[in-house]
C-alpha cells in the first residue's frame, strides 16, 4: 500500500484536550492559542510520524524541521488560533453561527461535539471533540483501505 503520511494520534489530541476538560464549565474556556503552547508544539514535533505529515504541508523548498518549527511557533499561527477561537465562541447575541460555520468549513460532523456543547457549553472542547472524531474516522478508513490492499 502507498504510504499515507503520518497523522495526529489520538493520544496527541487527547493530551491537547486535557487542559480543557479541567475547566469545562468555565464561562471563558481557554482558547486554542492557550492550548497550543510551546511545550505542546515540542511534544507534537517529537512524534516523527506527525512531524513528517506536517512537513508535507510546507512549500517544497521549505520542508525542513527548522522551517516547520519556525512556522508553528510564529506569531501568525498564534494569531490564527486566536481568530479561530473567536469564531468558535458565541457572539454577543449568543449566536453559534460562527461555530457551525467553522465546522462546515473543516467538514467536521457537528454531532461529534454536540454532547459536549450541551453539557459544558464549551465550544472549544466541542470543536476539538469533532476534530478527534474526524481523525478517528480517517484512521479507521485508512486501516480499512490497507486491509483491502493486502
Amino acid at each position: 500500500p502507498a504510504p499515507t503520511g503520518g497523522t495526529l494520534t489520538l493520544s496527541d489530541l487527547q493530551g491537547a484536550m486535557a487542559a480543557l476538560q479541567t475547566r469545562q464549565a468555565s464561562p471563558n474556556p481557554p482558547g486554542l492559542h492557550d492550548i497550543v503552547t510551546p511545550d505542546a508544539i515540542s511534544d507534537l514535533l517529537a512524534n516523527e510520524q506527525v512531524r513528517n505529515r506536517l512537513l508535507q504541508e510546507l512549500p517544497e523548498g521549505q520542508r525542513t524541521v527548522e522551517h516547520l518549527e519556525a512556522n508553528l511557533r510564529s506569531p501568525q499561527v498564534q494569531q490564527t488560533l486566536r481568530s479561530l477561537t473567536s469564531a468558535l465562541i458565541p457572539d454577543d447575541n449568543g449566536s453559534m453561527e460562527g461555530y457551525h460555520s467553522v465546522l462546515a468549513n473543516f467538514q467536521l460532523d457537528a454531532a461529534a461535539g454536540q454532547q459536549t456543547l450541551e453539557t459544558t457549553n464549551n465550544p472549544i472542547q466541542a470543536f476539538l471533540d469533532c476534530v478527534l472524531a474526524s481523525v478517528e474516522k480517517e484512521q479507521e478508513e485508512t486501516k480499512d483501505e490497507e486491509m483491502k490492499d493486502d
